[in-house]
């Protein structure tokens, strides 16, 4: 009797341990990609039109996170918005809760930028540098 006690520990160990690599081994491919690579469609440059002035604001990965650098403070880490591939916040240190949302064009690649600022009253489209 001990000795059947012992083959179902034995068995249930077999079959816990199985049971948790086929968790881990679930966990979404993103959670473990390179971030250059999560967010290559989006890296680069942009031109945006801000009070009749050119700006550039430019999108890149750095640490391991996806980040903005506009000019007007630190640049900003990007955070994805829960169920989308394209929409990102970032929190302003005096503007508050930024909106980022990549637009693509006719042919399904990323090529605009839209920038929303609701507490300044921002709302504006910039275009890929090529």
């Amino acid at each position: 009797m001990a000795n059947m006690s012992s083959r179902r520990r034995k068995i249930a160990r077999v079959w816990g341990s199985a049971f948790i690599l086929l968790i881990l081994t679930s966990i979404p491919a993103a959670a473990g990609q390179d971030p250059a690579k999560t967010y290559e469609k989006f890296l680069g440059k942009y031109e945006f039109e801000l009070g009749g002035d050119l700006r550039v604001f430019e999108f890149y990965v750095k640490d391991g996170a996806f980040w903005i650098e506009y000019g007007f403070t630190s640049p900003g880490e990007l955070k994805a918005e829960e169920n989308s591939a394209d929409r990102f916040t970032f929190t302003d240190p005096d503007d508050g809760l930024i909106k980022v949302a990549f637009q693509k064009d006719a042919e399904g690649r990323y090529t605009q930028c839209r920038i929303v600022a609701e507490s300044i009253g921002l709302d504006v489209v910039g275009t890929k540098q090529k």
